[in-house]
C-alpha cells in the first residue's frame, strides 16, 4: 500500500477502550475523532459534546482576585472615578466595554481610554499615568488586555508617588525583562493588582482565556460579592448575556476553542442573534444580514477586521462607541457601522498593497531554504497593517515573520510564527534589543532602536535556522482519520456539526481518502480553483479546491489513482443543502 506524502501527519488515536463505542449512539468514526484530539473517557466526550455553563472554572482561582473584589468594593462605598484603560484590538475593545457597562449599572462615573497605535502603542505607559495623576481626577484604572509587563508604570504605582492603584484583567505571558523578575511579578501588591491566569502563582485550570475572558471572570467575581443592594441591580441573566461579546474576544484573538472557551463560544455564538447590545446588533444586520446560523469564520474574518479597523486606520475609539451603547438612535448606529465599514476597506487595500509588494521584491524560495525566518522594515509600510500583513506571509510560506514601521530611528513591528517556533520564547532570549516586547508563542509586538536592527535580525535568523529545519518549513496537514466514501453519509455529517465551533486547538476533522479516480474537471477563475467529481468505491462525490499550482493540475490529469486530504462539509445552493467535499491536498 502507498504511504502518503511526509507532510500529511495521522493524529488518529491507537489507545480507545472498546466500551466507548457501545456506550454512546454516536459513529465509531466520531468517537475515532475525539479521540484523536485525546478526548478518550465517558466523562471527557460526554462534556466536550455537550458543554454546559456548569463546567466554567470558579473565577476566584484566578491569581489576586480577592485584592481586586475589595478594591472595586471600595470604590463603589467611595464612588470614585474609574478609568479604563484598553488595548486597541478587538479584544481590547470588548474587555473596555465589557467592563464599562458594569460600573456604568453601579451607578459609577466610568471613563473609557484607548491609546492610538501610532502615537503610544501598545500598553499603558508611564508618561499616561503621570499626565492622569496629576489631574486627581481619577482613583482607580483598571488595565483590559495589557497592563502585565508595564514594569515601568507599576514600579511608579507601587512607589506611592501616586494616589492612583490600577488593577490589571490580562492574559499575556509574563517577561522576565531587567528589573522584574518572575517572584517579583507574583507578589500581591495592593496598589497593582495583577488578575492573570499565566502567572507563576496562578491555581487557575485554564491558561488560555482571551483578555476580555479574564475581564468576564473578573466581573463575574466581583458580581458574586456585591451587597445584595447592588446585585439588584442586574438581571439574573446579566452575565450569560455577556457571552456573545467574550466569544468574539476569544475567536479574533485567536484563542484555543478549548476547556471553557469552547463553552464560551459555543454559548456565545448562539446568542449573538439576539444579542442585547445594540451596536453590535447593527453591524450584524449591515455585515451579515439575515445569515441565520452565525459561526467562527464569520467573527473572525467580518466582525472582528471591522471592529480592528479602527485601531488600524484611525482610533479604536470608534469601535469602542459602536460597542458601549450610549447611542440610541439607529440612524447614528448606522452610521459607525458604514464607517467602520470603510475603513476596513482602506485597511484591505493597504494590507494588499504591502503583502504585494513584499513578496515582489523578495526571493522566498531563498529565505525559506536558507533563513528559516522573514525579518524586514520600512519607512512605508502602515503600522496599522504590520501584523495582518505578516500573517498572511506566514500562511503562504510558513515560515515565521517580523515586519517592522521605521520612523524617527524607532521600529515598532509586529510578528507571527508558524507551530514549531515559539515566537514568544525565541525573542526572549533577545530582550536587550528591545525597549518594549510582549505577546504569545505564535504573535509578538516589538519597539526597538533602528541601529539594533542588523545585529537582532542576524542573531533571528541564526535561532530559526538552529531551531528549524527542512519538513519544519512544510506545510503539514493533520488529519483525523482514512476513510473511504462509502463512510460518507448525512449522518457522520450530523455529527461533525457537533463538534463546532471550529478553531484553534479544535479544527474542523480533516480525513484522507486512497484510490479516488477523477471523473470530471472543471476549472474557475483563470484556473484558479478547481471543481472535481471523485469516485470511489462506487461512490461519487462533488468537490472544490482552492487556489491549486501546477503540480496539482498534474496530479489531477493522470485521473486514476489519487489520494485526497480534505473536509466534509454542507454547501447550500438555490436553497438545497448537499454534502461537498474541500480538498486541502492531493497526491
Amino acid at each position: 500500500m502507498m504511504n502518503f506524502p511526509k507532510n500529511w501527519k495521522c493524529n488518529e488515536s491507537k489507545e480507545i477502550k472498546k466500551e466507548l463505542f457501545s456506550k454512546f449512539s454516536y459513529s465509531p468514526i466520531l468517537i475515532k475523532i475525539l479521540a484523536s484530539r485525546n478526548i478518550k473517557t465517558e466523562e471527557e466526550i460526554s462534556s466536550f459534546l455537550n458543554p454546559t455553563l456548569k463546567n466554567l472554572h470558579n473565577p476566584e482561582l484566578l491569581p489576586a482576585v480577592e485584592k481586586g473584589i475589595i478594591r472595586v468594593k471600595k470604590a463603589i462605598s467611595n464612588r470614585e472615578n474609574i478609568l479604563i484603560f484598553g488595548d486597541y484590538d478587538t479584544d481590547g475593545i470588548v474587555s473596555s466595554v465589557l467592563v464599562y457597562n458594569f460600573l456604568k449599572k453601579l451607578g459609577l462615573k466610568a471613563d473609557i481610554y484607548i491609546p492610538s497605535r501610532f502615537k503610544e502603542g501598545y500598553d499603558i505607559n508611564i508618561d499616561f499615568i503621570k499626565r492622569v495623576s496629576k489631574k486627581g481626577y481619577y482613583n482607580l484604572i483598571i488595565c483590559v488586555d495589557c497592563g502585565t509587563n508595564s514594569r515601568e508604570v507599576r514600579k511608579y504605582i507601587c512607589s506611592s508617588r501616586t494616589n492612583i492603584d490600577v488593577i490589571v484583567c490580562d492574559h499575556h505571558q509574563p517577561l522576565n525583562i531587567n528589573d522584574v523578575s518572575k517572584e517579583d511579578y507574583n507578589k500581591e501588591k495592593e496598589n497593582y493588582i495583577i488578575i492573570n491566569p499565566k502567572l507563576d502563582s496562578s491555581r487557575y485550570p485554564f491558561k488560555h482565556l482571551s483578555g476580555a475572558g479574564v475581564t468576564f471572570k473578573f466581573i463575574t467575581a466581583v458580581l458574586r460579592n456585591l451587597d445584595e443592594r447592588y446585585k439588584k441591580k442586574f438581571k439574573k441573566d446579566y452575565l450569560t448575556k455577556l457571552l456573545d461579546m467574550v466569544a468574539i474576544s476569544t475567536i479574533a484573538d485567536i484563542m484555543p476553542l478549548i476547556d471553557e472557551n469552547r463553552i464560551i463560544v459555543k454559548k456565545g455564538l448562539k446568542m449573538l442573534k439576539n444579542t442585547t447590545n445594540r451596536g453590535l446588533k447593527k453591524m450584524m444586520e449591515v455585515v451579515l444580514k439575515d445569515k441565520q446560523e452565525i459561526n467562527t469564520y464569520d467573527i473572525g474574518f467580518i466582525i472582528a477586521p471591522r471592529l480592528n479597523a479602527a485601531g488600524r486606520i484611525k482610533n479604536a475609539e470608534y469601535s469602542v462607541n459602536l460597542l458601549k451603547g450610549d447611542t440610541e438612535s439607529a440612524e447614528k448606529l448606522g452610521e459607525m457601522v458604514n464607517g467602520l465599514n470603510s475603513l476596513n476597506e482602506k485597511r484591505q487595500n493597504l494590507q494588499k498593497k504591502m503583502l504585494d509588494e513584499v513578496v515582489r521584491k523578495n526571493d522566498f524560495s531563498i529565505i525559506v531554504s536558507k533563513q528559516k525566518i522573514f525579518i524586514d522594515k520600512s519607512k512605508e509600510w502602515s503600522e496599522g497593517v504590520l501584523g495582518i500583513v505578516a500573517s498572511g506571509l506566514v500562511k503562504k510560506f510558513n515560515i515565521p515573520v517580523i515586519l517592522f514601521k521605521e520612523k524617527e530611528g524607532k521600529l515598532k513591528g509586529s510578528g507571527r510564527s508558524i507551530e514549531k517556533f515559539d515566537l514568544h520564547k525565541n525573542l526572549s532570549s533577545l530582550r536587550n534589543f528591545f525597549e518594549k516586547f510582549g505577546g504569545h508563542e505564535q504573535a509578538c509586538g516589538i519597539t526597538m532602536d533602528k541601529s539594533k536592527f542588523s545585529c537582532f535580525k542576524e542573531r533571528m535568523i541564526k535561532i530559526a535556522c538552529d531551531k528549524l529545519d527542512k519538513d519544519d518549513t512544510t506545510k503539514s496537514f493533520y488529519y483525523d482519520l482514512e476513510v473511504t466514501f462509502k463512510n460518507i453519509n448525512s449522518r457522520l455529517v450530523s455529527e461533525i456539526r457537533l463538534l463546532q465551533p471550529f478553531g484553534v486547538g479544535n479544527p474542523k476533522p480533516i480525513f484522507v481518502t486512497r484510490n479516488c479516480d477523477v471523473t470530471s474537471i472543471s476549472y474557475l477563475k483563470d484556473e484558479k480553483h478547481v471543481r472535481l467529481k471523485l469516485k470511489n468505491n462506487g461512490v461519487v462525490f462533488s468537490t472544490v479546491m482552492f487556489n491549486i499550482d501546477d503540480d496539482v493540475k498534474k496530479k489531477l490529469h493522470t485521473q486514476k489513482d489519487i489520494s485526497v486530504l480534505y473536509n466534509i462539509e454542507e454547501n447550500l445552493w438555490n436553497g438545497q443543502k448537499t454534502t461537498r467535499l474541500l480538498i486541502l491536498d492531493i497526491f
